[in-house]
């Protein structure tokens, strides 16, 4: 089955974009509890009336959900989501596991799919989702072919990235933005540390890095790779970019849609595309791209085209040899000087002013002040493209179509009017009745020439069969409004929504407890006694219990929802949370560490209040936070090829990185070469041990990561005080 094109929609500029542009479903957010709180997020009016728009053309309308909630804002979440349940939304896209399992038991209608957020990368994690009744879950970035075929196999509806921008970190994963600089990535708000500058130390000494933008990766695009997989059974091919422009939505819908209609693109689209936005292209993860082929070392923002190399500057006079078109209003960038402008004024090799220079020719323009001969000139918005697109928004007309059977069986009876869809069926009748033809009588030309006067109509007619009798006649004004009158009333039908069933919540989880204090090590010289629980993701060893990490499901302890007993790392931050780890399985889970104490007691409070024994959580008392887990090595892309197949570097030496801010991280691979990024500074909450406890955390974890034995101790004995 072919699978639907899903279009980013973060305006309404973007939304006419993405429906003239051909695709079969959007995406978009609310005001809040969504992952792009910079978007410009529809109101709930607007999202009814979005809604609406949509499925009258056929197309689906999905919101994202996808921070994680607290306490005090899940039920004015709930609210939310029963408001846009009413309006019809064809799934919400959620990161939060309370949220999914609270309406997953008191909407049961409501459609869920598991966002990115989520990480999730195989069969395992999905049956466990499936418990919570998730329909769709939208896989990590980091999906190799392999894992994507895998996840498909479990039956459960997959949606894949095909197209825009990719984060560095496992998505749901990352706390750089947070530790650093106040701005949650898991609430909307992220800094995009992976888009700075950082210089690489290794034991204090700078490496070459071959650029400064160790941690940007390039722009995924598998736009050409799409019918491998809809071949794959993918049901749903997503396009990154609810804060890119209508432009680049219009021109990434149509390029997808028309790889999977078999159409080849032309080097023209492909130009296009990358003008609307780009930071160069990968093929990211699927096809395991790894160092250079996956990053962008040189630059983080938009490239554009290439389009000249400047020859001359006068002060603002700048005089370009072009290698590609340039009109007025263009707006270009100087790469060496990383200068930009709208090319307000432009010139001939006379001093006359123009609007347009076709390439292999030589342009004068007034650009910025400090840019150089042999600067390297790129487009970053082609302004007649821009107008052809515009122009084309303007002049579509996306319809629905329908089918109808018309009918009159003789003359002084009513002209019937059956509209019809693959799922819904009315009927309409004319007001008055046929008379006796005196002249010309109404027939099926007659009637085709009225019934296809729905250019302003949000459906056409694909089928119409007739049923007529001898000499009946209409006037022309009473089939128009029996064409009118038949598809408002379909319109009515098709907007109609079921009454919501709501249920009460009555989940009541098999009471547990924490039953020891977990010491996470990541050298077996930080075990400092034999009484305490240590756990390690780094190794195997009968006295210590194994840790999986971001990518298996066997340990102890999960870093995911593996096949163990104790949940890490899913940002359990509600009571609800908590029911939905056990609803899964699970005896514990560690909670997120973007909770403050606050929040934490609220939380303990709720799950007391509701279920009647104390929530079975760990709550971190020390730890160098974990920024961000990735799949991708800057270490080994700087120092070898990219591959980092077991090199080892980073345990035979020290790797910090350190931004234009002065802030360092350092940075240590897992065994299965996963690169963990870690703050240099301790976060310790030792001395806030007794207040957890008086809310009902009988248990702790502590995270030891480049301390050594004598820090470890120190550790022990101030939790031993």
């Amino acid at each position: 089955m072919r699978p639907e094109i899903l279009a980013p929609v973060g305006s309404m500029e973007a939304l006419n974009a993405a429906l003239a542009a051909g695709c079969d479903a959007v995406y978009f957010g609310l005001p809040s509890f969504g992952a792009r709180a910079f978007a410009n997020n529809f109101d709930l009016e607007t999202t009814k009336e979005v809604i609406e728009r949509c499925h009258l053309c056929g197309v689906k309308a999905y919101i994202t959900m996808n921070t994680i909630l607290y306490e005090d804002e899940i039920e004015d979440a709930y609210q939310m989501a029963k408001k846009v349940h009413s309006f019809g939304v064809d799934a919400l896209i959620i990161q939060d596991l309370g949220f999914i399992h609270l309406l997953h038991h008191r909407l049961p209608n409501l459609v869920l799919h598991a966002s990115t957020q989520l990480s999730v990368t195989n069969p395992y994690q999905i049956e466990q989702l499936k418990k919570l009744g998730v329909k769709r879950v939208v896989l990590a970035r980091e999906c190799s072919k392999e894992e994507i075929q895998a996840c498909v196999d479990t039956g459960i509806e997959v949606e894949v990235f095909v197209h825009g921008a990719l984060c560095i970190c496992y998505s749901g994963q990352c706390y750089f933005s947070s530790v650093h600089y106040g701005r949650s990535g898991n609430r909307g708000m992220c800094a995009q540390p992976c888009r700075m500058k950082y210089s690489l130390y290794e034991d204090g000494n700078e490496v070459d890095t071959h650029g400064d933008y160790v941690l940007s990766p390039k722009d995924l695009s598998l736009i050409d790779e799409v019918n491998t997989l809809a071949n794959m059974g993918v049901c749903s091919l997503k396009i990154e970019g609810r804060m890119k422009s209508a432009p680049y939505v219009y021109e990434s819908v149509s390029q997808v849609k028309k790889v999977l209609d078999n159409i080849e693109r032309s080097t023209l689209d492909e130009q296009n595309l990358r003008v609307t936005f780009n930071r160069e292209y990968t093929v990211g993860h699927m096809y395991n791209a790894t160092g250079n082929e996956l990053m962008n070392h040189k630059t983080c923002n938009h490239q554009g085209i290439e389009i000249g190399k400047v020859i001359k500057v006068n002060k603002n006079k700048i005089c370009i040899q072009l290698t590609q078109d340039l009109h007025q209003n263009d707006g270009i960038r100087f790469v060496k000087e990383n200068l930009g402008c709208n090319v307000n004024f432009m010139y001939d090799k006379k001093q006359k002013l123009i609007s347009f220079m076709p390439k292999h020719n030589t342009v004068l323009i007034e650009g910025p002040v400090g840019v150089h001969v042999g600067s390297i000139v790129r487009k970053t918005m082609d302004s007649e493209l821009n107008k052809t697109i515009e122009e084309r928004i303007r002049t579509s007309n996306r319809q629905s179509k329908v089918n109808a059977n018309v009918t009159c069986s003789a003359v002084g009876k009513p002209m019937m009017m059956e509209v019809y869809n693959d799922s819904i069926r009315i009927s309409v009748s004319t007001d008055v009745v046929s008379v006796k033809a005196l002249k010309r009588a109404t027939d099926e030309v007659t009637l085709n020439k009225q019934f296809s006067k729905t250019k302003d109509s949000w459906a056409s007619f694909n089928r119409i069969e007739y049923h007529l009798g001898e000499d009946i006649y209409f006037p022309i004004s009473v089939m128009n409004q029996l064409r009118r009158d038949a598809l408002e009333k379909m319109k009515e039908a098709c907007l109609k929504q079921d009454v919501i069933v709501e249920y009460d919540y009555d989940f009541i989880p098999k009471e547990s407890k924490t039953s020891f204090d977990l010491f996470e090590i990541n050298s077996l010289n930080q075990k400092v006694d034999d009484s305490s629980c240590y756990v390690s993701e780094m190794f195997n060893n009968d006295q210590v219990l194994e840790k999986s990490n971001i990518t298996d499901i066997n340990g102890y302890v999960n870093a995911h929802l593996g096949n163990g007993k104790i949940v890490d790392s899913l940002n359990v931050s509600n009571s609800y949370g908590v029911a939905a780890i056990l609803e899964m399985g699970y005896e514990s889970v560690v909670l997120s560490d973007e909770c403050d104490k606050y929040q934490i007691e609220e939380l303990m409070n709720a799950f007391m209040t509701r279920y009647h024994f104390d929530a079975p959580v760990y709550k971190t008392l020390y730890q160098k936070r974990r920024l961000m887990t990735m799949n991708y090595c800057p270490v080994n892309t700087a120092l070898k090829d990219g591959k980092r197949v077991s090199c080892g570097l980073c345990h035979n030496h020290r790797y910090e990185l350190e931004g234009l801010d002065g802030k360092r991280v350092y940075l240590l691979g897992d065994k299965d070469c996963h690169m963990r990024l870690y703050d240099v500074n301790v976060t310790d909450e030792i001395q806030n041990r007794k207040e957890y406890e008086l809310c009902g955390i009988k248990h702790f974890r502590f995270v030891f990561t480049d301390e050594n034995q004598e820090e470890v101790k120190t550790a022990f004995k101030a939790y031993n005080r």
